[in-house]
């Protein structure tokens, strides 16, 4: 199973029309759309599938609540899912590792979810090493979707995963904008004569990892598709490993969800 490099990110923020975003993304030749049960917009997304007049050519991944997980729910909020987007998605994940819940008991969970045809495949989201490599002992694992730019060292995990043959999946994959600061992203960008955003993208993506922007900006979602047929320097790709390293932050931080990130 091959995923997208490029996706739609779906992740909640005000005022925006899902359903038409959607299909939007997918006429400007998007193939991969991400949701998920917490982003409240499954019903959005699936109508926007369909509003593209090609629901079922589309990469489409939702995401199981972790609490689901914990109170004995993920099949029957998974058939809910289904039920939301109008089709059967191509990958679930567990969006957190549910605390308190073993990682094989959880993988054990979203066999059955596949199993019962809810999904074509399964993943994870949010594991640290320990986590991905107890998944992976349990079933094939499509992905990790992790926070991933150009302003954390995410290095260790990204090695662990690819000796799993996991590939990982980068959220946040511009730092909500914070990823265009360093003087090293501007000074590549106007090098090669493109934006920050196709810099910071690119860079992601000529790793292997794939990334899910959010945009709601028709210039700025053709942008971030195009970066599939740039190519930075190895050079550029050393320098923006090192900001990486630099400056190693994380801005998505759940107290009550968060593994034990640097965990091994």
């Amino acid at each position: 199973m091959t995923i997208p490099k490029i996706g739609l990110g779906t992740a909640p923020i005000v005022d925006v029309d899902w359903a038409g975003l959607v299909a939007t993304a997918l006429g400007l030749g998007y193939t991969h759309v991400d949701t998920a049960q917490m982003y409240d917009n499954e019903a959005a997304v699936g109508q926007g599938l369909r509003m593209s007049g090609h629901p079922d050519d589309v990469f489409l991944t939702t995401k199981i609540h972790q609490d689901r997980f914990r109170d004995g729910t993920a099949l029957e909020s998974a058939q809910t899912s289904v039920e939301k987007l109008g089709r059967v998605p191509d990958l679930m994940l567990v969006h957190w590792p549910p605390r308190g819940v073993e990682t094989e008991a959880v993988i054990d969970t979203m066999l059955e979810v596949q199993a019962a045809g809810l999904t074509r495949s399964i993943g994870v989201s949010n594991f640290n090493r320990p986590q991905l490599r107890a998944a992976a002992a349990k079933a094939p694992i499509a992905t990790n979707q992790v926070e991933f730019h150009v302003l954390i060292d995410q290095s260790a995990l990204h090695e662990e995963a690819r000796a799993l043959g996991i590939p990982l999946t980068a959220y946040m994959p511009v730092a909500r904008g914070k990823a265009f600061d360093p003087p090293e992203v501007g000074q590549i960008a106007a090098r090669h004569g493109i934006t920050p955003a196709q810099v910071v993208l690119r860079w992601i993506v000529q790793q292997g990892v794939i990334a899910i922007p959010l945009s709601t900006k028709v210039e700025n979602l053709k942008a971030n598709l195009a970066v599939l047929d740039l190519s930075l320097e190895p050079e550029d790709m050393d320098a923006l490993t090192a900001v990486a390293t630099r400056e190693n932050t994380r801005f998505c931080s759940r107290p009550d969800w968060d593994p034990v990130w640097d965990a091994e």
